[in-house]
């Protein structure tokens, strides 16, 4: 254990103790605290792997001055003066970043214009934000817990709407999966909502279905005296549940911002005995629901199929 004394988690930034549970990169060497190596699924310092970069013990305690140290510029956290990447957050401390850069919020650093492989926080579990800064009173490290699965993703839109003030960015997932999304997400008031909302618009052209398919098989002889203005109001309707989608698009992420700031400022109420046990309840409210999707949309095809006796008769 004396290997990694002073060593920090390049996931969560704290340094490890004597008796910590630590999980080491089997490529670069690189210490995690192994409840954080399983939250994001691999190395944190996964892109200095390409670069053929190991991660290095730290050296014995001493003496610091402020000539031996080097502030990250994105993060802040102090490093040392030979050293090639911060050992907080992983970003690069020497060239431009680090001469221009100094004195830069984290959030105001670097703007990637998408989130790929050609983005610098690409590999980051943070996506770019400093694991000890609040957004609305809550840690981003809280954030982080509760979110889950794509976290970066999503920290890095936080940052993103928090620093412009617009709440409006991309989430192609909400676009074409709509309610089911949102369920997958847990904002299950807002899915139910969503649900309810596309079920009354395709109401005007499910009708207009059964009457075609009925005139066509001969079950009724012709339409009834209100199918034009059936099909009309359901070409009205397609058109407003296309924009509803395309809202739901651009907001989503927002929407997924206020619901995770509201759930963990509710959870942060309660007394909790342990950071563990505070940890625990993070992951339990928050994360991702599967099983709500798989039971909802069972309910539906039965309520769909009790419907058609109805309209057969």
């Amino acid at each position: 254990m004396n290997k990694y004394a002073n060593a920090i988690c390049p996931v969560c930034g704290k340094a490890f103790s004597e008796k910590e549970d630590i999980v080491v990169c089997p490529d670069c060497g690189a210490p995690h605290h192994r409840e954080c190596y399983r939250q994001i699924g691999h190395c944190a310092l996964i892109k200095n792997h390409k670069l053929g970069i190991n991660w290095e013990p730290p050296a014995s305690p001493g003496p610091k001055t402020e000539n031996q140290l080097v502030k990250c510029p994105r993060c802040g956290a102090d490093n040392p003066a030979d050293g090639i990447f911060c050992c907080h957050c992983g970003v690069r401390l020497v060239g431009q970043e680090q001469a221009g850069m100094k004195n830069v919020p984290p959030y105001a650093q670097q703007k990637p214009p998408f989130y790929g492989s050609g983005s610098p926080f690409y590999n980051d579990p943070y996506g770019g934000a400093n694991p000890d800064d609040e957004m609305d009173g809550v840690q981003v490290r809280d954030l982080f817990q509760f979110i889950g699965g794509n976290a970066a993703y999503f920290l890095m839109n936080f940052s993103r709407m928090k620093q412009s003030g617009r709440p409006i960015s991309f989430n192609f997932s909400a676009l074409f999966f709509g309610w089911k999304y949102l369920l997958y997400r847990k904002m299950y008031g807002l899915s139910i909502l969503v649900f309810l909302v596309n079920t009354l618009l395709s109401l005007p052209a499910a009708i207009c279905l059964y009457e075609d398919l009925s005139v066509a098989s001969g079950l009724m002889t012709g339409y009834s005296a209100g199918f034009e203005s059936l099909l009309f109001a359901a070409q009205i309707c397609s058109i407003v549940s296309t924009m509803l989608s395309m809202a739901l698009c651009l907001f989503c992420n927002w929407l997924y911002y206020r619901h995770c700031i509201r759930k963990i400022q509710k959870i942060q109420k309660n007394t909790y005995v342990s950071v563990q046990e505070y940890s625990t309840a993070l992951v339990k409210k928050g994360r991702t629901n599967l099983f709500a999707i798989g039971f909802l949309m069972m309910i539906y095809v039965i309520f769909c199929m009790m419907l058609v006796p109805y309209l057969m008769v």
